[in-house]
């Protein structure tokens, strides 16, 4: 018996051997394959872990953006209330002096002056907290996975504290004085008693915007010379790392991208501007035509024309000419507070860093910064 055994598996050897070979080829297959799933899985639960991780970091990172914007608003709207006061002006008026055209000129170039500011210092501003909040995300998420501390409080304070150059140490100064400059050439012609309808004040906006852009310090092609001082402190406290980052925030201030969002948000928020002066418009006219309206009727009841008591005609806003005279105090008016969230509605200044802190193409911006300095 065991000799035909022998024989049997002597004779049916090679197929013995070919099916060994295949089924410990399946059985070592199976078991990769089984290893390779599991190496797959832990793969995407790290790559998932990593993501959840990122995400909620980054979106830690754009609350403090955000509340950092509007800290910060605030006290930029209040440099350029001081840079651009009005307040001397308006006690002079109030006094009738024989002067009070020449006051009256300055006060066009002032009101518009600060206006504009108002607009490219806000749009400015959001870029650069943007840059700097994301830039900074991006290195502090590099220290959590590496758990390396390469930023520490001191160069976090540092690096932060740049941004100052620009409301304290001179760059919205120096952006006031090109702005004036190119107001003074666009508004100085034009008579006090020159009238404007909405179209016309946006055609002149539209005018300031080109005259600015064309500068040889054009605020959204150099805005890294306004918002960033010419070099880096020295601080004994922190290393190089501190002058990469410098280096890194003024190559981003100075890309396409954010040339790109800064004139998107100057264009947006002149166009604000523009809805508020209309609102303000319509509600002077509608005061007028209000007073209008009780004298005739007034008249009516003592005896008068019969057909002035008729009704008036729905006011056309966008048809109706003022003086620039009459909107002078209105453009005035729009920046004479500063930023105040708690006001319903909100003043032009709250509108403006409001609309610029949402605004997608804005956030987009800070979203690829904060990408590309987690995965440098």
């Amino acid at each position: 018996m065991f000799a035909r055994l022998r024989d049997f598996f002597r004779s049916h050897r090679r197929k013995f051997i070919v099916t060994g070979v295949v089924i410990g080829g399946t059985f070592i297959a199976i078991k990769y394959a089984q290893r390779k799933l599991i190496e797959f899985q832990e793969r995407q639960a790290r790559e998932f872990f990593e993501k959840t991780r990122r995400l909620q970091h980054f979106e830690s990172t754009e609350r403090t953006c955000n509340k950092v914007i509007i800290g910060m608003g605030a006290e930029l709207y209040a440099a350029i209330i001081r840079e651009c006061s009005t307040d001397v002006l308006l006690e002079k008026l109030r006094q009738n002096p024989p002067n009070k055209l020449e006051l009256w000129e300055e006060m066009k170039i002032v009101a518009f002056t600060r206006l504009t500011t108002f607009i490219y210092a806000s749009s400015m501003l959001v870029i650069a907290l943007r840059v700097q909040l994301n830039l900074l995300g991006g290195y502090l998420y590099r220290d959590i996975t590496t758990e390396k501390k390469q930023i520490s409080e001191g160069l976090k304070e540092h690096y932060l504290s740049l941004i100052r150059h620009f409301i304290h140490e001179g760059g919205l100064s120096e952006l006031v004085r090109v702005i004036r400059s190119k107001v003074l050439i666009i508004m100085k012609p034009l008579e006090l008693t020159k009238r404007f309808c909405l179209a016309d004040i946006e055609q002149l906006f539209w005018t300031l915007q080109m005259a600015i852009n064309s500068d040889v310090g054009d605020p959204n092609a150099k805005m890294a010379t306004y918002l960033m001082p010419p070099q880096v402190p020295e601080y004994n406290t922190v290393g190089p790392l501190l002058e990469k980052m410098y280096s890194e925030t003024l190559d981003l201030l100075e890309s396409d991208d954010a040339s790109s969002v800064c004139s998107n948000n100057i264009c947006r928020g002149f166009s604000l501007a523009v809805d508020a002066i209309a609102e303000s418009l319509g509600e002077t006219l509608a005061l007028t035509q209000q007073h209008a309206s009780s004298t005739k009727i007034t008249q009516k009841y003592e005896g008068g024309d019969d057909a002035a008591g008729k009704t008036h005609s729905i006011l056309n806003i966008n048809g109706v000419e003022m003086a620039l005279a009459k909107i002078i105090p209105i453009v005035s008016g729009l920046t004479s507070k500063g930023f105040d969230e708690s006001t319903r509605p909100q003043n032009l200044a709250t509108s403006l860093i409001t609309f610029f802190v949402v605004d997608e193409k804005s956030k987009v911006f800070g979203a690829n910064v904060y990408e590309t300095f987690t995965s440098s």
